[in-house]
C-alpha cells in the first residue's frame, strides 16, 4: 500500500506539532513553510485530523492548531485511517481469477498487514524521536545518482 499525499503530508505536519508539544499553537502557515508543504492543501489536511479529534484548533491571534493529546498517546495508524479511512484496495475486476492474479491478491494482502503491524505499534512520539535522531546523525539526506 502507498500512502496519498493527503495522509503523508499529515504525518509530517503531526510530527511537526508533536516536536513542539506543549508550546502552544502553531499555525497551518508555519507548518507548511516548515515542511515544504502547499498551504491550501495542507488546511483541508489539518481539518480532517481535527474532524478526528486528533487535534485541536483556536481562532484569533495565538491561534492555530495543537496535538489533542500527547504525542506518545497518538499512534499514526489514527492519522492514517483518519485520512484514508478507505485504504483497502478491493478488485472489482471480472477476469478470471489465475495463479498470477490470485498471488498479486495474497502479496497486497500480506504487505497491507505487515504495515498496519507498523503504523498500529508506533506512537507519533516514538516516530518524532526516531526522525530526530537521523536527523541529528546527518542522515536526513538522501543523494540520487
Amino acid at each position: 500500500m502507498r500512502l496519498s499525499k493527503r495522509c503523508e503530508y499529515g504525518i509530517k505536519a503531526a510530527a511537526r506539532l508533536a516536536k513542539g508539544h506543549g508550546d502552544g499553537y502553531l499555525q497551518s502557515r508555519e507548518i507548511a513553510e516548515s515542511e515544504g508543504m502547499p498551504a491550501k492543501f495542507l488546511e483541508s489536511v489539518l481539518l480532517g485530523l481535527r474532524s478526528a479529534a486528533l487535534l485541536e484548533s483556536k481562532v484569533g491571534a495565538g491561534g492555530g492548531y495543537r496535538l489533542s493529546r500527547p504525542p506518545e498517546q497518538i499512534r499514526v495508524s489514527e492519522i492514517v485511517s483518519a485520512l484514508e479511512p478507505d485504504s483497502t484496495v478491493t478488485s472489482t475486476t471480472t477476469e478470471k481469477i489465475s495463479i498470477g492474479q490470485t498471488a498479486l491478491e495474497i502479496f497486497h494482502e500480506r504487505s497491507d498487514t505487515a504495515l498496519d503491524e507498523v503504523i498500529g505499534s508506533l506512537s507519533l512520539d516514538q516516530l518524532v524521536d526516531l526522525a530526530a535522531a537521523r536527523v541529528t546523525k546527518g542522515g536526513g539526506e538522501m543523494y540520487y545518482i
